[in-house]
């Protein structure tokens, strides 16, 4: 189980009205030999390291996955291959960012990389999430507690 770690790169979040990215967060988690395929990271293992930040984010920015955040479907989703990552690197790091908020949907980036290959990213995932009601059919619009929760400007969010 990956034991997330967290923190505000710093990025001034947008005002809460505007459909603007909001500020950075970094979560590290920990690799397993079944995350290889031959020498390197399977690329599937990409999308897994994708969501599992975006719920540590949400987990640790509010305490519940889905608290103050709406239930919400992967709609679209393109990863950026930008070099593989190598046997015996003992963790990730992945950069978590909501890049828009709209009516019904949010964008999310995650830059996933390693300490050993530097700060620029081995791969970049955005993924297009759309929100819906519990029976995950009907689209329902973002309020603004949603957006403003999404953007990172809940006072008691974090």
């Amino acid at each position: 189980m990956a034991t997330p770690a967290t923190r505000d790169t710093g990025t001034a979040p947008a005002p809460a009205e505007s459909g603007a990215p909001g500020a950075v967060h970094r979560v590290r988690i920990p690799l397993r030999i079944s995350d290889f395929v031959g020498s390197h990271v399977n690329n599937v293992r990409f999308q897994e390291f994708s969501q599992d930040a975006r719920m540590m984010f949400f987990r640790e920015k509010f305490d519940v996955p889905g608290s103050w955040v709406p239930i919400a479907l992967a709609r679209w989703m393109e990863i950026d291959f930008r070099r593989t990552i190598v046997m015996g690197v003992p963790e990730v790091w992945v950069e978590v960012r909501t890049l828009r908020v709209g009516r019904t949907s949010y964008t999310m980036r995650t830059s996933i990389g390693t300490e050993s290959t530097g700060p620029e990213p081995c791969a970049v995932v955005d993924t297009v999430m759309v929100v819906t009601a519990a029976d995950e059919t009907t689209t329902l619009e973002i309020n603004p507690e949603e957006r403003a929760a999404l953007l990172g400007h809940r006072e008691d969010a974090g």
